[in-house]
C-alpha cells in the first residue's frame, strides 16, 4: 500500500496460510521486507495439502510410531494437521515468487514456529528451527542469491529470539544451552548466546543486554530509563533517527508513539500519534501494582505477582479474590493479561481483587528423573507462592477468604487443578483451560515427545513402580478430594478435559467442560475470546457472589449451574453426616 494512501495492491497469492504471529516465541513476524525494500520474505503452511496427504495416507491404516494422537484426527479445521514450514520470497520489482526453504514441523500448528531474520545487508537469512521431537534446534544461514543453506549449529537446546548484530558479523539468540552433549542436563537455565560468523565461536554472552532479545528493545529501554514511559515493539526508520513504538502500561491502553532517536538513545518524550481507544477516557480501571512478600525465591527477575484492586476500592473492606496463574504480570502490558479468556479488569470493575501470579524463578530446573527435586521446583514452589500471596492479602484486610476463586491456562491449568484437588479448602470456585501436564492421559495422548518430558519429571510412566509418584501429583488421580466446582475450556485437539471431566463426575464432583473445536491453544478468534471471557465472568459471579445475569439467553446456563450447586450441597451434607456418625 502506498505510504501516501490509496488502494492496497495484492502482491502474491500465499501458498496455504501465513504463519500466525503468536506462534513465534521470540517475537518474529510471518513476513519481513529486505533493507532495500525490493524483496518480501514470508512464511506459510500449506495446511490444506497436508490434510489431503494425511487423508490419503490413512485410507488403508497407518503404522503408529509414537506421534501425538491429534495427527490421526481429521478435523474440519485444517490447522490440526502438520504442514511443513515454508519460506517464500517475492521480488517486488519483477513480480516473481520463489520458494526458498522448507522445514518439517514437530509440534501442532499454533505452537513454536521456525524463526528467520534478514541480514543487515539483505543478502542472507538466518534460520533457527527445531530438528527433532526432543526440542533440539539448529542454526543456519541461507544465501538468498543461490539458495544454499550453510549449517552453523546442529544440536542446540530449546532456542528462540534470533537476532543479527548491527554489523552483520554475529548472531544472537536465547537458548537453554549451546551445542549439547549426552551428559548435560536437558533442562537448563535460559541464557543469551552469541555466535561469531567470522571465526565460528559460540559463547555464553553474560555481559550482553538480555533485554535486547527477550524484553523491550534498546530504544524502548532507553525511553523508559529517561522518561518513565513504557514502550515496546519499536520500529526504526531506515536512517535510524526516529522510532515508532507502542506505548502502554497496565493503566494506559496501547497507543502508537513517535520517538526521536540519536545513537539508539531517545531525545525527549514520545509523541502520541493515535487515540485508538477513546472509550477508555471514561472507563474506570482497577489500580494495578506489583506485589511482593518475604519469600526471596521469586526476586531478581519478573515481579512475583501483580495486584488489581477493585474499582473504587475502600480500605479495610474485604473483597472477593480471583487468582490468575502462569506469568500473567509484567508491569508493562495493558490489563496485564497473557491469556484472553480472563477479563481481569472486568472483574475488578465488578468488585473483585485480582491477583496475577508469576511462576517462581528456577521452577523448571532439576535433574532428569529426580522426582523430589522436580516436584519441589515445578509444583511445591508454585503452591507456596500462591499461599504466601493470598495470605498477605488476607492479612492486609483486602480479601474475604470465604469468597476466593482460582484460574489458570496451559501450565497454569495444571497448577489450578493441582491446588483445588490437593488443597480443597483454599478456593470456593475454579476454572482451568488447555491443560494436561502431569496427567496419565497425556502420557500416551501427546506422543513420545510428551512422554519423555514426563519421564524426566516422574522417572517413568503412570504404571508399575512409578504409579505412586503419579498418584501423588496428577490432579485427575486426586479428584476425590475436589470440593470446588470447576469450569474447563479446551480446544478440539486436546482430549485432557474429557479425562478430567469423567473422573470428576464419576466421584461426585461437579464440573462443566466447554470445547472450542476451531481454536488454537491460546484462543485467537474474536467471538471465541469474547464468549470465553463472558463464561468465566458469569461462572465466578454465580459461585462467589451468587449472582445471575438476567439475559434470557442464559437461562439454560444458570439452570445447569443451580443443579450443580444442589448436588454439591447434597454431597457436602452427606459427608458431614458421615463424619458425625464416625
Amino acid at each position: 500500500m502506498p505510504a501516501k494512501g490509496g488502494k492496497p495492491q495484492e502482491l502474491t497469492v500465499v501458498h496455504g496460510e501465513l504463519v500466525y504471529t503468536p506462534e513465534y516465541e521470540g517475537g518474529n513476524d510471518p513476513y519481513q521486507l529486505s533493507p532495500d525494500g525490493k524483496t518480501l520474505i514470508y512464511a506459510a503452511y500449506d495446511t490444506a495439502a497436508a490434510k489431503r496427504e494425511v487423508e490419503e495416507r490413512m485410507k488403508s491404516g497407518v503404522l503408529y510410531k509414537g506421534e501425538p494422537y491429534y495427527r490421526f484426527r481429521l478435523f474440519r479445521c485444517s490447522k490440526s494437521q502438520l504442514a511443513p514450514f515454508e519460506l517464500w520470497s517475492y521480488d517486488l520489482d519483477h513480480g516473481r515468487t520463489r520458494r526458498l526453504w522448507e522445514a518439517p514441523i514437530f509440534l501442532r500448528q499454533g505452537s513454536m514456529a521456525p524463526e528467520f531474520r534478514i541480514s543487515p545487508d539483505g543478502k542472507s537469512l538466518a534460520l533457527l528451527y527445531e530438528t527433532s521431537n526432543e526440542s533440539r534446534h539448529a542454526l543456519a544461514v541461507l544465501d538468498l542469491a543461490n539458495g544454499k543453506v550453510n549449517p552453523l549449529l546442529s544440536n542446540l537446546a530449546h532456542s528462540y529470539s534470533l537476532k543479527w548484530s548491527d554489523d552483520g558479523k554475529s548472531l544472537l539468540f536465547v537458548s537453554q544451552g549451546g551445542e549439547l552433549h549426552e551428559d548435560q542436563l536437558s533442562v537448563a537455565i535460559t541464557s543469551q548466546y552469541t555466535l561469531s560468523l567470522i571465526d565460528g565461536s559460540l559463547k555464553l554472552d553474560k555481559d550482553a543486554d538480555l533485554a535486547f532479545l527477550t524484553g523491550p528493545d534498546p530504544v524502548a529501554k532507553a525511553v523508559e530509563q529517561k522518561t518513565g514511559d513504557r514502550l515496546h515493539n519499536c520500529s526504526l526508520s531506515a536512517n535510524k533517527t526516529r522510532a515508532v513504538c507502542i506505548e502502554e502500561s497496565p493503566m494506559i491502553p496501547p497507543e502508537v508513539v513517535s520517538v526521536v532517536v540519536h545513537d539508539r538513545s531517545s531525545e525527549g518524550k514520545p509523541l502520541v500519534l493515535t487515540h485508538l481507544n477513546p472509550a477508555y477516557d471514561v472507563i474506570e480501571l482497577g489500580q494495578v501494582s506489583s506485589l511482593s512478600w518475604s519469600d526471596k525465591k521469586g526476586e531478581g527477575g519478573q515481579p512475583q505477582a501483580g495486584l488489581i484492586l477493585p474499582v473504587n476500592y475502600i480500605s479495610n473492606k474485604r473483597y472477593p479474590l480471583l487468582v490468575v496463574l502462569y506469568n500473567v504480570y509484567s508491569g508493562r502490558r495493558f490489563n496485564s493479561e497473557s491469556y484472553a479468556s480472563y477479563p481481569t479488569q472486568a472483574f475488578a470493575g465488578h468488585g473483585y481483587a485480582v491477583l496475577l501470579m508469576n511462576v517462581p524463578e528456577g521452577w523448571f530446573v532439576y535433574k532428569d528423573g529426580d522426582f523430589t527435586a522436580a516436584k519441589a521446583a515445578e509444583v511445591d514452589s508454585v503452591v507456596a507462592a500462591v499461599r504466601s500471596a493470598v495470605d498477605l492479602l488476607i492479612a492486609r484486610g483486602i480479601v474475604d477468604s470465604k469468597r476466593m476463586g482460582i484460574m489458570g491456562w496451559s501450565y497454569g491449568s495444571f497448577w489450578t487443578d493441582y491446588i483445588v484437588t490437593h488443597y480443597a479448602d483454599w478456593f470456593q470456585a475454579a476454572a482451568s483451560g488447555e491443560g494436561g501436564n502431569h496427567e496419565p492421559g497425556s502420557y500416551w495422548l501427546w506422543g513420545d515427545r510428551w512422554k519423555d518430558q514426563e519421564d524426566r519429571f516422574f522417572g517413568g510412566g503412570p504404571y508399575g513402580r512409578f504409579y505412586s509418584r503419579w498418584k501423588e501429583v496428577a490432579p485427575v488421580l486426586n479428584v476425590d478430594r475436589l470440593r470446588a466446582p470447576l469450569l474447563m475450556e479446551y480446544t478440539g485437539a486436546n482430549l485432557n478435559g474429557i479425562e478430567m471431566r469423567t473422573a470428576i463426575l464419576e466421584q461426585g464432583g461437579q464440573t462443566e467442560l466447554v470445547i472450542y473445536p476451531d481454536e488454537e491453544h491460546v484462543f485467537q478468534r474474536p467471538l471465541n475470546r469474547f464468549n470465553s471471557m463472558t463464561t468465566h465472568f458469569d461462572w465466578f459471579n454465580f459461585w462467589l457472589l451468587r449472582e445471575e445475569d438476567p439475559d434470557p439467553a442464559k437461562r439454560e446456563q444458570y439452570a445447569r449451574w443451580r443443579q450443580m450447586r444442589e448436588k454439591l450441597n447434597s454431597r457436602d451434607e452427606l459427608r458431614a453426616h458421615g463424619k458425625k456418625q464416625q
